[in-house]
């Protein structure tokens, strides 16, 4: 330091504290370019169209005044007009979709008209649970697609806008939920609202824990300590207590002919139970009933709500003009309104003639309203979403996309030895009557196989020996032919049988209520599957060409 100070002198300390980041800005500036940049004279205005003089220059010809109030406020007053009719058109693009798919406010949703008596059926069994604090049980019997999950959800928002803290839901899903899963959730999403609700402090409590009985008496024990306050008070009266409701989603997987243990404890809780329950289960079997036991069905109330279908096709467009209606103040409101009056009225049009199509085949809003999404979706302004409904070319594609994913456009676009495999596995379930695994698949596809090498022609040599024609099928091994039925799995041609379908035998009900443990130890051989499309169906799909269209008949 003292040799620095000898050459260059003493350094002097600065009294400004400087930090890193400003002198790392301070090397990074050009000041030369910044000093030369403000050497140079702004000119404010431009050149005009009549040679290169600023608008200063023309104030004397052409009055500033008139430029402004023709050119400038034209633009921007057609700008400000472009854009409050986009910002419009969004608003009525918006709630149309909302209401294609169920998703606006409760007070705002409809139901169609066929289904009205239902709808009040069920709203009055609700009202009872949570305001009067009864017990029903009651199930909904409809077709697939025919609003019952849709009717409960929508009472079910309705009373949460007066009653949120006075219940809670409760949702299985019988394609999902086995027996002793059901327990399990119906355990966490109690604790969980209950929490949710009051700050219930009890998720310590492992009520899931134990034999089924004991599940349930914690259930019981933990319901019956919470009341609408939350005061927890055991002696509290049922008007203050919590309505627990239960909706059930395919009730009939749980109506097997063995252990409904399940549905025989969740009904004995609306009888017995000092709590308000109420048990809605939704099912597209009529006779459900039938196959209830008879300690299950005694406890049953009987209350069948069914689902009317649509029978006429007034009913059917009736339908579709309360779905498509829009009750928006919105300057597009009339115009989209009257345009689907009078569509629905001319029988030559497209959009009619789709809405016969789907009322002669499937009967199904749901199917009509999802095919009307692209077609609102993709829409700018209401000239293309008129033009949509005009033409229907969306919804054509739409319904052409859905047919191209079914099930025989899956066959059609199966390999070789897929194919001889999913038709081995039709042979093997129309001969037994029963389900298929893949021993029998393949035993059924290396036996067709090989009659028919046998019947290819030999052609005799002079030497004696014989030639064969290269022409004959391989045989596959099975460790080759095992990846090929996982893809038909995959595929959705096999569903496992413990995940299908109400349990007609015992042995149904065993593996679905155990599925999950017997997942792990029946070898991959030996599981069961169900063929969801027939021998008969893939006669008529296959193509006659086909050198496996022989096997499609036994």
């Amino acid at each position: 330091m003292e040799d620095i100070d000898a050459e260059f002198g003493q350094v002097r300390k600065s009294r400004l504290q400087v930090d890193p980041d400003s002198i790392t800005r301070d090397l990074s500036a050009d000041y030369e370019q910044q000093a030369f940049l403000r050497k140079i004279q702004l000119v404010t205005g431009g050149k005009s169209r009549s040679g290169g003089h600023t608008d200063s220059q023309l104030v004397g010809k052409r009055p500033i005044s008139q430029d402004l109030s023709e050119e400038p406020g034209t633009k921007r007053s057609k700008t400000n007009t472009s854009a409050i009719q986009h910002a419009s058109f969004c608003q009525f693009q918006t709630h149309l979709l909302k209401q294609l798919n169920n998703t606006l406010p409760p007070s705002k949703s409809r139901l169609p008209g066929f289904v009205q008596e239902a709808n009040r059926e069920i709203e009055r069994i609700l009202k009872q649970s949570i305001v009067q604090k009864e017990s029903h049980s009651a199930i909904v019997v409809g077709p697939r697609s025919h609003y019952k999950t849709a009717i409960i959800n929508h009472n079910l928002a309705l009373m949460a806008q007066k009653y949120a803290q006075q219940f809670v839901t409760i949702r299985l899903n019988g394609l999902i939920h086995t027996e002793h899963a059901a327990i399990n959730s119906i355990a966490y999403q109690l604790e969980s609202k209950l929490r949710t609700l009051h700050g219930n402090k009890n998720g310590d409590l492992q009520i899931s824990s134990g034999s089924l009985t004991e599940v349930f008496e914690k259930i019981l024990r933990l319901i019956d300590a919470t009341t609408v306050g939350n005061n927890n008070f055991s002696n509290s009266s049922r008007t203050e207590k919590v309505s627990v409701l239960f909706i059930f989603d395919e009730i009939d997987t749980f109506a097997g002919p063995l252990r409904q243990t399940l549905l025989y404890n969740l009904f004995d809780m609306v009888e017995h139970a000092r709590v308000p329950v109420c048990i809605l289960g939704c099912t597209t079997k009529i006779n459900v009933v039938e196959h209830l036991e008879k300690r299950v069905n005694s406890r049953f109330s009987q209350r069948i709500i069914h689902i009317p279908t649509v029978k006429t096709l007034e009913t059917f467009v009736d339908a579709t003009r309360e779905q498509l209606t829009v009750e928006l103040p919105n300057e597009f409101t009339d115009t989209w309104n009257q345009l689907l009056a009078q569509k629905l009225k001319d029988e030559t049009c497209n959009f009619f003639k789709m809405i016969k199509n789907n009322y002669e085949t499937f009967r199904s809003l749901v199917l009509l309203k999802n095919s009307m999404f692209g077609l609102i979706a993709r829409a700018k302004t209401i000239e293309e979403l008129i033009e949509g409904l005009e033409n229907c070319k969306p919804m054509d594609a739409y319904n052409q996309n859905q047919f191209d994913n079914s099930l025989s456009a899956k066959v059609k676009s199966l390999s070789d030895l897929e194919l001889a495999l999913i038709i081995a596995a039709g042979r093997v379930s129309l001969k037994t009557e029963d389900n298929v695994n893949f021993n029998l698949a393949y035993a059924e596809y290396s036996n067709m196989v090989k009659d028919v090498n046998k019947k290819m022609p030999i052609i005799p040599q002079a030497s004696g020996t014989s030639l064969v024609l290269e022409s004959t099928l391989r045989v596959w091994g099975k460790q080759d032919v095992k990846n090929v039925w996982e893809n038909l799995i995959d595929l959705d041609l096999l569903a496992e049988k413990g995940s299908v379908g109400l349990r007609i035998s015992a042995l149904a009900a065993f593996q679905a209520s155990n599925y999950h443990a017997m997942g792990t130890t029946i070898p991959f051989d030996l599981r069961t599957y169900q063929m969801q499309i027939t021998l008969q169906e893939l006669r008529r799909t296959v193509p006659k060409s086909s050198v496996y269209y022989s096997w499609t008949q036994l």
